[in-house]
């Protein structure tokens, strides 16, 4: 098992940190106020819009929104991925905010196995949510 890592930042590297953790504290926001549903601010997915599928993103937004809402299975029926990618996201946030107040961060050092999981992870997933009747079309964003 690898140990956490000491991530060390100083000059302009925490102004960079700083301005992406306010970047993600207002995406946040303004997801927040906003409804995807009602259209006009968010832009369709590409993939779905060329190609007419689901991708592993399409329903992310309605998901946020839904889960700044306090509506966790709604959040969770738009894209099931939220279940790893908001606590990942919550990590990458605190350590982006630690850096940028000048904290040293522990950043815990990711299996080797981890980015190749979530890649396949990532792929059945679209497989399994285009599947159609009958099969795991639950799964769709419901776009």
């Amino acid at each position: 098992m690898r140990t956490a890592q000491v991530v060390r930042v100083a000059g302009p590297d925490r102004t960079r940190a700083a301005s992406l953790a306010l970047g993600a504290v207002a995406g946040c926001a303004v997801l927040a106020a906003a409804d995807p549903e009602e259209g006009g601010l968010y832009p369709r997915c590409p993939t779905q819009l060329l190609l007419g599928f689901d991708c592993p993103a399409c329903g992310t937004l309605r998901g946020l929104h839904s889960l700044s809402r306090g509506r966790v299975g709604q959040a969770l029926d738009h894209n099931l991925l939220l279940l790893v990618a908001v606590p990942l996201a919550v990590l990458v946030w605190l350590a982006l905010a630690g850096q940028a107040l000048g904290r040293e961060v522990r950043v815990p050092a990711p299996p080797r196995w981890a980015v190749p999981a979530l890649v396949v992870l990532a792929v059945l997933f679209t497989v399994a949510r285009n599947l159609g009747p009958g099969g795991l079309a639950w799964l769709d964003s419901g776009a």
